[in-house]
């Protein structure tokens, strides 16, 4: 049995936001960048493996290293494939009496809306722009877009798998401010990963660590966003 990547799997846990002085508090904020997975909304890839897994009486966590493995996720999130074509291999190997459309149906459930943010990210939009930079897959991102309220609002939106580069490197952060015409000093970028928040900043791009919505309202009241 392949033992899955659980790093992947866990929720972030809850940290405290460093709220100290520093130079980039007073900063002129002009755009604000959401991550999507564990940010705007939630991850549960273990359930999703566990009916993938049920279809065919297979170890669950073997069935989620073959569809969310690290080096599979990382070539479709990146648009090096497609992820039908991901899909179609994932059938084969686990020996799926079940089309595409089925395993991707199952695949975009692994996310779900955190609703409780939404309030919180349309409050912002009213005074700053918005903008998405996630690492993610086609699927995902065309699913995730139903249930946003303020996906029309959000400019640019750089997802990994259309831009071919994939957070923490250097090029996506890039692409973040180059499409979006702000200076990286005057970008706001919150995501669940520490790594991703680092790369941000080796990019000139502020970057806040979400933990909990309560910490995130916190520190967004010490930057007078909100």
């Amino acid at each position: 049995m392949v033992t899955p990547d659980l790093t992947l799997l866990k929720e972030c846990q809850p940290k405290q936001i460093n709220l100290r002085k520093s130079s980039w508090m007073k900063q002129k904020i002009d755009l604000v960048a959401f991550d999507l997975g564990n940010v705007l909304c939630t991850v549960d890839e273990i359930s999703a493996a566990k009916k993938l897994a049920a279809k065919n009486n297979q170890k669950w966590g073997y069935v989620h290293e073959i569809v969310f493995g690290q080096d599979a996720k990382l070539r479709f999130e990146r648009g090096e494939i497609t992820f039908d074509e991901h899909a179609r291999d994932a059938i084969k190997i686990l020996k799926l009496d079940m089309s595409i459309t089925e395993v991707t149906e199952i695949y975009n459930s692994v996310i779900a809306p955190s609703t409780n943010m939404f309030p919180l990210v349309s409050q912002i939009s009213k005074t700053y722009r918005i903008a998405l930079a996630s690492n993610t897959s086609e699927p995902h991102w065309k699913y995730a877009q139903k249930f946003l309220p303020f996906s029309s609002l959000l400019n640019p939106v750089i997802v990994s798998y259309l831009v071919g580069t994939h957070k923490p490197e250097k090029a996506f952060y890039e692409r973040l401010v180059n499409e979006s015409g702000v200076p990286a000093d005057r970008i706001l970028f919150i995501d669940d990963l520490e790594t991703n928040v680092e790369g941000a900043r080796k990019a000139g791009i502020i970057g806040l660590q979400f933990s909990t919505q309560e910490n995130l309202e916190t520190a967004l009241t010490s930057l007078d966003l909100i």
